[in-house]
């Protein structure tokens, strides 16, 4: 296999001196015009036409597919510097995040999807090429991308038979530049500072910046060679804070049903306060090598990219809970709970059966989410045009890795307060919650359980952890294309074919096998060299104390507790002792998926009217080989699973004059069920005999989801990169599966719990967009320089879900809003350009539950300000704040209106803040 360390030295070093050579004196810049940053200029100042959008939109409107373009490098104006973030402006993409490791603080978001759909119904293509998937499923983190790199996202809602059919929600395909793509020399650095606000009023690193330098260059004869190349550094600091409560609701009034069932009269238990510190790294490079006659065309592109996540997440909570202290402590306390068991909903509730907890315990804990990501990428390939006849072959290798090299926790806790002496005997006192602000829950405290809850000197450390998590994916393409083209009615045909094959290879180091506990009251710790250890008080950790949270005092301190005393006790305490083989055998897992595909496609032409039918078939295998460990011995064992896929297209487009463009299409896709969902860990229950009882796991035996889209769409083009687009939509669905709950099911009387398919859903929505510019009705002057754009995605959706052996329910598509929109109101004339961008997200589905009422996403919206100047002919200078409203970045709640915050694991409510950015984009 080819050594991806060797790759990327071999690239790096490349790069360097390609750069070198493209700024050496003997490539002397010239003005030019760019199509990706659409700059036009002339001598004295760059006048910026509002080209950029232009070539977007003609892009669009040449596609016989349905196509959204958002072109990224445009540092000046945007302040985003996260793929995935950019990716908002387009019609109907809504984004999303890995909520379980903290990938909400670092204000970026992680994941795009068309319409708001699952991220796994998308194709995820860099230049056309399928990306290594480095995570249980088959999303892809767009956070490893740079817009230093990446010329534009391109998203294709109605990919036809030349295209991957494991796509229901469409393609997201992202650009890289090409020599071919500026209309001369080029040679551009761009730069960038950064502050983030929230970090900055903490008082923590607040600062970032990026640097980014590219160039392009034709030569040869008749230019038929390009050469493109880009590196970029971005390194950038910021905060987050959250609240939560710390566990599931229960009903106010006992012994009258479950959470679900009481939805209007809950009590919270318990809460938590959380502040995020992150430091996010980029780095890349990209190199692109053309060849290009009427004749040949040849092309190489190698792709690096790296991202690094440094995390840590500090919590400062109260639980409801009691207390004992162990044997041998001093004094004894013991904690009991002055409810009887017999009280309806149990001993949480009081005789008249009211929900009435006891107990206030402090605790405090830390953790770090460290992510590091890289992705290699490389491929070569070339078209050879002879006669009416025209042959593609392209080649390609990916490697993507993720890696949580260390992911550590520590906790502190304290024997509970129950407003009685010396904390012992029958309860008097709990904790209830005042939820009447639904993003700031307050606990209701005595003034004894307060003066209780700031003594950190009483809250001794209890355990320290540590684990790891390591996936990797390489992936080899090879696939070409044959097209004959004519005249007359049948205008081409085409027949193509695609082999795919990737191997995984993942390592889990569960933290509960690196456990390392301290005597405390209530446990009696880990024996090291022959005795047990004293963890140090919450007071005794070296640590800063934030003054304020969330803009005011919070019921307890949050203490930021130093990283390397944490890192110290691991060295010490955990990190001494090795793995078991047990230990790393059951975290590791290895796999193979290789995907075989072939299609034939035509296009007819009526006069205006082009109509493309297409088939397309996809084989798909799947290899998977994960440790298992029950009665009958510990052993690796295998899964696999193959299945196919056929899916007819029909695309039809119709131009009947210069403005005017209708477009259909009817097409057939699927969704591949995720690779954790088909093999993996896999728990096993047996009786005292020895029989199994119950299993939980994958299941190999998973359908794909299918689904029947259909799209018709109304577009007119104007003057000035003036453009209106209607469009409607309808998708079929079949298969679903609800990840967030697995069903049980008894054969044979043993009980499984995997991954099931569901039942069906639909999904019926309409787009419209439009780009007005006043220079299209004006005649210079000021005013020509504004225009405004917009998009606006309204649909409906509605899926079955099977909950129980017993119980089906209809809801909306997990994840997809019924509303998206995108506001903007833009300016540009001579050497000034300004845009003001606001962007909503109406409420999603996050997660179906059985006890407790679902949990949603509730609206998200952000407002964004970019004004950038031509100092001259070669400078511009930008400056840009990203969410100038400062409006929450997360916000989840249990059921659908915001009365009830969601719990910590399920993300509560979070803010980031405000970001300030500077930038200035040189063109020699």
């Amino acid at each position: 296999m080819f050594d991806i360390r060797f790759g990327r030295l071999a690239a790096s070093t490349s790069l360097t001196a390609i750069l070198v050579a493209l700024a050496s004196p003997s490539f002397a810049a010239e003005p030019v015009v760019d199509p990706l940053d659409q700059q036009a200029t002339t001598v004295g100042e760059i006048v910026v036409t509002g080209r950029r959008n232009v070539a977007a939109i003609e892009q669009e409107r040449a596609q016989i597919e349905t196509i959204d373009i958002v072109e990224t490098g445009d540092i000046s104006l945007n302040s985003q510097t996260n793929i995935a973030d950019l990716a908002r402006r387009l019609p109907g993409v809504s984004v999303g995040f890995d909520q379980g490791r903290n990938q909400t603080a670092t204000g970026e978001a992680q994941y795009a999807t068309i319409r708001g759909f699952d991220t796994a119904y998308n194709a995820y293509t860099l230049d056309g090429l399928r990306l290594p998937q480095t995570s249980g499923g088959r999303s892809i983190s767009l956070n490893l991308f740079s817009p230093f790199a990446v010329g534009g996202i391109n998203l294709d809602k109605t990919p036809g038979a030349t295209k991957d059919a494991d796509s229901i929600a469409g393609t997201v395909d992202l650009t890289t530049p090409s020599a071919f793509d500026f209309n001369g020399p080029m040679t551009r650095f761009r730069a960038l500072g950064q502050l983030a606000q929230l970090a900055y009023d903490r008082d923590q690193d607040a600062l970032g910046g990026a640097i980014g330098i590219d160039a392009a260059r034709r030569f040869g004869s008749n230019d038929q060679f390009g050469l493109y190349a880009a590196t970029y550094y971005e390194k950038r600091d910021n905060a987050a804070e959250s609240v939560a409560v710390q566990s599931e609701y229960r009903p106010t009034q006992g012994g009258v049903g479950n959470a679900r069932q009481n939805g209007d009269a809950l009590s919270g238990i318990g809460i938590q306060w959380n502040f995020f510190n992150t430091r996010i790294e980029r780095y890349g490079l990209t190199t692109a090598l053309d060849y290009r006659t009427a004749d040949l065309e040849l092309f190489a592109r190698i792709n690096y990219a790296a991202y690094n996540n440094t995390n840590d997440m500090n919590q400062s909570g109260l639980r409801n809970e009691l207390t004992n202290s162990i044997a041998g402590v001093t004094p004894v306390v013991v904690q009991t709970n002055p409810n009887a068991g017999t009280n309806p909903g149990g001993n949480g509730y009081n005789a008249a059966g009211v929900y009435t907890p006891y107990g206030i315990n402090p605790a405090n804990y830390y953790r770090t989410e460290d992510v590091e990501q890289e992705m290699f990428s490389a491929q070569i390939g070339g078209k050879y045009h002879f006669g009416s006849l025209t042959a593609s072959l392209e080649a390609a290798y990916a490697d993507g890795r993720f890696d949580s090299p260390q992911r550590i926790q520590a906790g502190w806790r304290a024997i509970s307060y129950i407003g009685t002496p010396g904390n012992t005997g029958v309860a008097r006192e709990g904790l209830t919650l005042d939820l009447s602000n639904p993003r700031s829950p307050q606990p209701i405290l005595s003034a004894g359980a307060t003066a209780y809850a700031a003594d950190l000197s009483g809250q001794p450390q209890r355990y320290i952890v540590e684990g790891y998590e390591y996936l990797s994916e390489d992936k080899s393409t090879v696939k070409g294309d044959l097209t004959w083209t004519g005249t007359g009615v049948l205008n081409s045909v085409a027949v193509g074919g695609l082999y795919e094959k990737s191997n995984r290879d993942g390592r889990i180091l569960d933290g509960d096998d690196r456990l390392f506990s301290f005597r405390t009251p209530t446990q009696s710790g880990t024996l090291y060299n022959g005795a047990v250890v004293v963890g140090p008080t919450l007071a005794q950790v070296p640590g800063v104390q934030l003054a304020t949270f969330m803009g005011s005092a919070i019921a307890r301190p949050m203490i930021l507790v130093d990283r390397d005393f944490i890192q110290s006790q691991i060295d010490r305490y955990v990190s001494i002792d090795q793995p078991t083989t047990l230990e790393v055998n059951r975290g590791l897992s290895s796999g193979e998926e290789s995907r075989a595909a072939a299609y034939a496609t035509a296009t007819l032409t009526f006069g205006d009217l082009e109509i493309v039918p297409g088939l397309r078939y996809e084989d798909n295998s799947f290899d998977a080989r994960f440790y298992l460990n029950d009665a009958d011995g510990a052993r690796f064992v295998s899964s696999d699973r193959q299945y196919d896929h056929f899916d007819p297209s029909l695309l039809a487009v119709w131009r009947p004059n210069d403005q005017i463009v209708v477009r259909g299409a009817a097409r057939s896709s699927y969704s591949r069920p995720a690779f954790n969902q088909l093999a993996g860990p896999t728990s096993i229950n047996r009786d005292g005999g020895g029989a199994i009882i119950a299993i939980s796991q994958p299941n190999p035996d998973l359908a794909p989801v299918e689904s029947w889209n259909y799209d018709l769409g109304l577009e007119y083009y104007g003057q000035d990169g003036t453009a209106f687009q209607a469009a409607v939509y309808h998708k079929e669905l079949e298969n679903l599966l609800v990840t967030s709950i697995n069903v049980p099911t008894v054969i044979g009387g043993i009980t499984y719990s995997r991954p099931e398919n569901g039942l069906t859903g639909t999904a019926t929505g309409i787009e419209l967009s439009g780009r007005y510019s006043l220079a299209d009705v004006l005649d210079g002057g000021p005013l020509s320089g504004f225009g405004i754009g917009g998009n606006v995605t309204v649909q409906e959706t509605e899926a079955d879900y099977r909950v129980s052996a017993t119980e089906t329910r209809t809801g909306m598509l997990p994840q997809a809003p019924d509303l998206i929109y995108n506001a903007e109101l833009f300016y540009e004339m001579g050497g000034l350009r300004a845009n003001l961008w606001y962007n909503y997200t109406s409420k999603r589905l996050a997660a179906i539950q059985n006890t407790q009422p679902d949990v949603f996403i509730q609206p998200l919206s952000q407002l964004n300000l970019g004004v950038a100047y031509s100092v001259t002919q070669m400078v511009e200078v930008g400056v840009s704040v990203r969410n100038l409203l400062d409006t929450e970045t997360y916000w989840t709640t249990i059921g659908e209106d915001k009365t009830y915050i969601a719990n910590d694991r399920n993300g509560g409510y979070l803010e980031t803040g405000r970001v300030f950015q500077i930038s200035l984009t040189a063109n020699f």
